[in-house]
């Protein structure tokens, strides 16, 4: 009986003890920010946001990204339909929660002069940096990777990491890595459910140094944005950053929804142009004692992009969502920027290694950016990209509905030796409709259809058919 006592008495202490600090702490509300007290910087504001994801997505071809199965389409290579080819003839389906995203937003106080600092630092779990065989796969070595362990137990990893300078907001700096400045990203990103990037799309992040003016315009119902970096190499042994260079004009006041998926973006009535420069060194030693009168010199790849937004149906009021639709519009030519900035798009063509090239030799360099010619020499793969979509928010903004069309071509195959499994051509179609129950809960459903023009007179075209079902919980 004493024993029994006793309990109940630590039992209704305990209860008092919550109920005392449920008071004291007040209700909770889902809007309310989240603050937390830095001692050594007073007044500093941490606020977390992200979301969770779960993609299921079911495609009809058994797609390869890279050297593993992934959940983002890139610029991928699918399987021909024919006897020899059994991933061309069976499907494969995905459920993931790895594009799941968690983010922190550091706002320091701003100075009397006007000096405002900010520090963003966001993840998502589409990591893997162990030694990966496709999942599944159990007979290749290195045997480390398996489906369980790739989907279950997926890996984080930084999207970005930068500081955010701003002066008088006209002068802006980012030091660290966010997005890439060719193509304005992400203002031009299409509304689609499926993980990005996909065909044709101009979709980057890494380390950089960035400097923007920002001026304003018209009654302040435009601004004109220019902008300049030096960023991280796309091949380390160049010993030279990449440098970017954009001017974007855009409106204020002419709105419209556009890049709908987790977030539901507004964006004006803009214009942007913007430039890459990509340096790649070769050796500059003849190998093996060949020598010959069209030794491969040092190149610079080169890249120009044009983006667009037209709000159709602009927003009544530059705030509202409701009743927007939008299209834009992303071309972009260039050498040298495969598989960088149009992430997959090799065109079936290996990186070259060192000692490959028979003039003069090249350190290592990521696929996409350039291969070995039919005369044995380093040639710059060059690319086109263009794509389009449409993007409307129904009257209510609780649905919307995205159909785009998109590319990307191998411009100078001819330069490289025919094989039958390099790729002319990527097309990409898609249609989707979401439903936006709550702010903070929506639902997606989309149809794709992807398709490979190859270098195959017997097997020309490949095609796969993806639907995927997307949930999203955002905070």
């Amino acid at each position: 009986m004493f024993m029994k006592n006793k309990t109940q008495e630590t039992l209704s202490k305990a209860a008092c003890s919550l109920l005392a600090l449920a008071m004291i702490a007040g209700p909770s509300f889902a809007d309310e920010t989240a603050t937390l007290s830095i001692k050594s910087i007073p007044n500093v504001n941490v606020r977390m946001y992200g979301f969770i994801e779960n993609d299921l997505i079911n495609d009809t071809k058994q797609l390869v990204t890279g050297s593993k199965v992934v959940e983002e389409l890139d610029n991928p290579t699918i399987p021909k339909a024919n006897a020899a080819t059994y991933a061309g003839r069976h499907g494969e389906t995905i459920d993931s929660i790895r594009n799941s995203r968690l983010g922190f937003d550091v706002t320091l106080p701003k100075t009397e002069n006007g000096f405002a600092t900010e520090g963003i630092f966001e993840f998502d779990f589409l990591g893997n940096q162990a030694a990966n065989i496709t999942p599944g796969q159990t007979t290749a070595a290195p045997q480390t990777q398996t489906e369980r362990d790739f989907f279950n137990n997926a890996t984080v990893r930084v999207r970005h990491a930068y500081m955010n300078l701003t002066y008088n907001d006209a002068w802006n700096a980012k030091i660290g890595q966010t997005w890439s400045l060719l193509g304005w990203q992400p203002y031009y990103f299409p509304s689609e459910a499926d993980v990005q990037p996909n065909v044709g799309q101009l979709y980057r992040r890494f380390s950089q140094i960035r400097l923007t003016n920002t001026s304003k315009l018209l009654d302040e119902n435009w601004t004109i944005e220019s902008a300049i970096d030096a960023a991280k190499p796309a091949q380390l042994d160049s010993a030279l950053p990449e440098g970017h260079a954009g001017l974007r004009l855009a409106s204020t006041k002419y709105k419209a929804v556009s890049g709908l998926g987790s977030s539901t973006p507004m964006v004006g009535l803009s214009l942007a142009a913007s430039a890459a420069v990509i340096p790649v060194r070769t050796s500059g030693a003849a190998l093996a004692g060949v020598a010959h009168t069209n030794a491969t010199p040092d190149q610079t790849g080169t890249v120009v992009a044009f983006d667009a937004l037209i709000p159709i149906i602009p927003s009544s009021d530059g705030k509202s969502t409701s009743n927007t639709l939008a299209l834009t519009m992303e071309y972009s030519n260039g050498t040298g920027y495969g598989g960088l900035e149009v992430a997959g798009a090799t065109g079936g063509l290996g990186a070259p290694g060192d000692g490959a090239i028979g003039t003069t030799g090249t350190g290592p360099l990521d696929s996409g950016i350039a291969g070995v010619s039919a005369g044995g020499n380093l040639d710059l793969i060059h690319l086109q990209t263009y794509r389009g979509n449409f993007t409307y928010m129904w009257p209510g903004s609780h649905f919307a509905n995205s159909i785009g069309y998109a590319e990307t071509d191998i411009l100078n195959m001819a330069d490289f030796a025919p094989a039958a499994t390099q790729i002319l051509k990527y097309q990409y179609y898609y249609g989707n409709v979401m439903y936006l129950p709550l702010t903070w809960l929506r639902f997606a459903l989309e149809w794709a259809q992807i398709k490979n023009q190859y270098n195959d007179v017997a097997n020309r075209y490949a095609y796969d058919n993806r639907i995927q079902f997307t949930t999203y919980l955002t905070f």
